[in-house]
């Protein structure tokens, strides 16, 4: 069996919850911390006796980056210590630009800038953010970071495999291996700050699939 646990960053000093930050490198919040430590206390609970993963992967952004620190220092033991000094970046995985709309909110860019918002909404994935990437060359450039780095790790022998990345960077990679349209993801991949998802193939090559764990699935 081979598992994917994928985590989203914890809020961050710039306020993720409600505020557009794709390419802008903000760092975690007080806040963000306890809810990504709420998630690796789970992730330890789930895990047992191994309290481990064989790869870790999460994108430059320090937002996530650090809170895959402190997941890892949740799950304690040496393998989590090792791994905390292992974790691996990918370009790939970093969040979308919103160019000119980082750091609005939806109602600031309604506001702020009608027009644009208008074609947000008419043209779906087809729409580029002004002055930023197009949400199709987004969900391209994720997921064709997936093979070098996650699919990689598993055809060398890793069976679980914990990514923490960005909502939006978790929904290319779970459309990606789950060989659907991102639009078509239902309400599970919706993830609030600090939530996870697990995926799992029955081996290398198989089809992968949503997995709930345990405790709540978040």
């Amino acid at each position: 069996m081979l598992e994917l646990v994928l985590v989203r960053h914890g809020e961050t000093v710039g306020q993720s919850s409600i505020r557009l930050y794709g390419a802008t490198d903000v760092a975690l919040a007080p806040e963000g911390e306890e809810q990504v430590a709420v998630a690796g206390r789970a992730l330890r609970g789930w895990l047992g006796s191994e309290r481990s993963f064989d790869r870790v992967f999460t994108s430059p952004l320090i937002r996530a980056q650090r809170s895959a620190q402190v997941v890892l220092g949740e799950l304690g033991g040496s393998a989590a210590a090792r791994l905390a000094e292992q974790v691996q970046v990918v370009e790939g995985f970093r969040e979308v630009d919103f160019g000119d709309w980082e750091g609005w909110t939806w109602a600031e860019v309604e506001a702020r800038d009608p027009d644009n918002h208008r074609r947000w909404a008419a043209e779906g994935p087809r729409f580029t953010y002004p002055g930023g990437e197009s949400r199709e060359a987004f969900v391209a450039r994720v997921q064709a970071a997936v093979e070098p780095s996650l699919g990689a790790a598993f055809s060398s022998g890793a069976k679980r495999v914990l990514c923490v990345v960005h909502k939006g960077v978790i929904r290319a990679i779970a459309a990606r291996l789950l060989a659907r349209e991102v639009g078509s993801l239902g309400d599970a991949w919706g993830l609030p700050l600090g939530g996870y998802r697990r995926l799992c193939a029955p081996e290398l090559g198989g089809p992968w699939t949503l997995s709930a764990f345990d405790e709540d699935p978040r």
